[in-house]
């Protein structure tokens, strides 16, 4: 996968690249200080992604977004801006753009957008065809899910802390997750199975030393 930013600033454009090289499959990441340079970038390389910034020097970042969908009409775009204003949001999702970052951005924030769009394209790849709950998470509805949306013996404050305890460490088993939280084996299994039925997690078998066999669970990134 290859990734444009488009940023006038070099240094911020830099800092981008150089931690989404460390914390994304990102095989290559390219810059460029604007909209003239960013079109040149584009016609020697394939790009998968863009972040884009909206204030540029030579061309606004919608302006360049509608000019490369020209060329390049599946482009895939992260805007990143200081601009808060509704119309400017409005416009952006309207050019399709896939995600809108205020800044300025924490760099996990970047890195975990990014991660997401990759989630998100791993998925459609590997499934010929997906069911609406799949589908609404693919378009960003779900992923606030409200009280009475959850089924029963699930409630969204334990199913925060075990979302946020993948955040920490990439792979648990329920007992592990259990000590973590200070809460049964049986009761974290039910979360955790929970999240796996909707995807969020895949499921692995751990033997042990003693070769009695537990399910670890790994969030679904890349």
């Amino acid at each position: 996968m290859r990734i444009l930013i488009v940023e006038d600033d070099f240094r911020i454009a830099e800092m981008y690249r150089e931690y989404l090289l460390e914390n994304t499959p990102a095989d290559e990441i390219l810059t460029a200080l604007n909209a003239s340079e960013s079109f040149r970038v584009l016609k020697e390389n394939d790009i998968n992604l863009m972040l884009v910034d909206v204030y540029l020097p030579d061309m606004h970042g919608d302006k360049l977004i509608e000019e490369v969908l020209k060329i390049h009409p599946y482009m895939n775009f992260i805007v990143i801006t200081a601009s808060q204003e509704s119309e400017k949001v409005k416009s952006m999702m309207q050019l399709g753009a896939l995600y809108y970052l205020v800044k300025p951005v924490k760099l996990n924030k970047l890195s975990e957008t990014v991660n997401d769009y990759v989630a998100r394209n791993k998925e459609l790849s590997e499934v010929a065809e997906m069911d609406q709950e799949k589908i609404d998470r693919y378009f960003g509805r779900g992923s606030h899910v409200e009280e009475t949306e959850l089924p029963k013996g699930i409630d969204s404050v334990t199913l925060k802390k075990i979302e946020d305890a993948f955040s920490i460490g990439e792979e648990w088993t329920s007992s592990q997750m259990g000590d973590y939280l200070g809460t049964s084996r049986t009761t974290v299994r039910r979360y955790l199975e929970y999240m796996r039925k909707t995807g969020k997690l895949v499921v692995s078998q751990d033997f042990g030393d003693k070769g009695r066999p537990e399910k670890k669970y790994r969030k679904i990134t890349l």
